[in-house]
């Protein structure tokens, strides 16, 4: 038995040994063949390793752009919302706009109306002058005949009047009444009759005037309206101005001259233009009063 056992270990032995040959065989081969596409691979791990380190810190960098465009973006929304409130002011305004234009448009239209209105007018123009103008001298001719009728009513009423003085003794010359008494009276009496009769003795202020007196005192003594003051100078009663110079022809010759140095009033004496006689005031005479046709009375 013990001889049997030697013989085998030294075959044990050599299969160990090829199996380690084998082994050492099949590590070189596979280390031959391994080693290239394991280092090739190595070489491409730690290419990609770079390559992501690169993309890790463009990442890096991409994160904090971002962040700051987050910043923007904030800002920008901000930017965004005024905007969109300017954009709702500005539909709002152009919606104003738009009804001011509808408004105007019809403000348009209306006024287009009324120019061709006033076109057909314009038209019309011509004939409405060649009207007016007829119409014009129409009234013009109105105008003439109511002129005319006012004037013969005012003459009518004017000569009614005067009729109506003279029916009631007055007469009539030049614009003014005058009332011939048929009694006799002092100068101061005269004028207090007169006044009664919203007249005073008369005044002359034309030789005209003093003619018509004469002619119609027909020669009698007639008291007028001239007195002497306290001063001693002349004046007519109604207060008409007394023009001495032409007085100087309506005197009677001789006259004024104050006899007794109490002759302070006048009366006509004769038919004459120079008829003019100072006499006492105290004395009685006929007497001629005097009031001017009023315009009013018409």
């Amino acid at each position: 038995m013990g001889s049997s056992l030697v013989p085998r270990k030294p075959c044990s032995v050599r299969a160990a040994v090829i199996i380690l040959t084998l082994v050492l065989l099949a590590s070189v081969l596979l280390q031959a063949i391994l080693y290239p596409w394991f280092m090739s691979t190595l070489s491409d791990v730690k290419t990609n390793a770079q390559l992501l380190e690169g993309r890790v810190d463009n990442i890096s960098t991409l994160s904090s752009e971002i962040k700051r465009n987050r910043g923007s973006m904030e800002a920008a929304g901000i930017q965004v919302q005024m905007v969109n409130a300017s954009l709702d002011h500005v539909h709002s305004q152009i919606q104003k706009l738009e009804t001011g234009m509808k408004e105007a448009d019809a403000h348009i239209q209306m006024l287009t109306r009324s120019w061709e209105e006033v076109y057909n007018l314009n038209a019309q123009i011509p004939e409405l002058k060649i009207d007016l103008d007829k119409a014009s001298a129409l009234n013009a001719k109105v105008r003439g005949l109511q002129n005319s009728l006012e004037n013969i009513n005012k003459l009518l009423k004017q000569q009614s009047d005067i009729l109506q003085a003279v029916s009631q003794g007055w007469k009539y010359f030049r614009g003014n009444f005058y009332y011939f008494s048929r009694v006799s009276k002092t100068w101061y009496s005269a004028q207090q009759f007169c006044m009664s009769r919203n007249s005073h003795l008369t005044s002359v202020t034309s030789e005209s005037e003093q003619e018509f007196l004469y002619r119609t005192a027909g020669g009698l003594f007639y008291w007028i309206g001239l007195t002497k003051g306290s001063e001693g100078v002349w004046h007519w009663v109604d207060d008409t101005p007394f023009n001495k110079v032409q007085s100087v022809k309506f005197w009677a010759p001789g006259e004024p001259n104050n006899t007794g140095n109490n002759e302070h009033c006048v009366h006509i004496t004769m038919s004459s233009l120079q008829s003019w006689n100072d006499i006492s005031c105290d004395k009685q005479y006929l007497f001629i009063c005097k009031r001017p046709y009023v315009p009013s009375e018409l």
